[in-house]
């Protein structure tokens, strides 16, 4: 049986996916969040963590031309499968806040 929560990684990979539009690979994923997060993420990971979403259906791939400057290895190219991820992420979303909510006081909110 497939899991339906995200985690935490795959989460912020599916995000920054969504964010950067259109598709992207693993490089621009990694480093993209990588800026917005300060978590230190490979390219390596950023690629096992988008194949594993592809593999619960949350992403789809293709695979682009061949670059000289890689050897002549094509890019793998991941984009978000609207109907299957945004209600996974709005489940997701909606379960931190449910922690949060009436906890911002006390944790303070900077």
């Amino acid at each position: 049986m497939p899991r339906s929560r995200l985690g935490e990684l795959e989460e912020q990979i599916l995000l920054t996916v969504l964010r950067l539009g259109g598709e992207s690979y693993a490089v621009p994923v990694a480093r993209e969040l990588g800026r917005l997060t300060a978590r230190e993420v490979s390219p390596a990971t950023a690629y096992m963590v988008l194949r594993r979403l592809e593999g619960r259906g949350l992403l789809v791939s293709s695979v682009g031309t061949p670059a000289p400057e890689r050897g002549g290895r094509p890019r793998r190219f991941y984009r978000v499968v609207d109907e299957q991820a945004l209600p996974a992420l709005r489940e997701s979303r909606n379960a931190m806040l449910a922690l949060w909510d009436g906890l911002e006081a006390r944790l303070g909110s900077s």
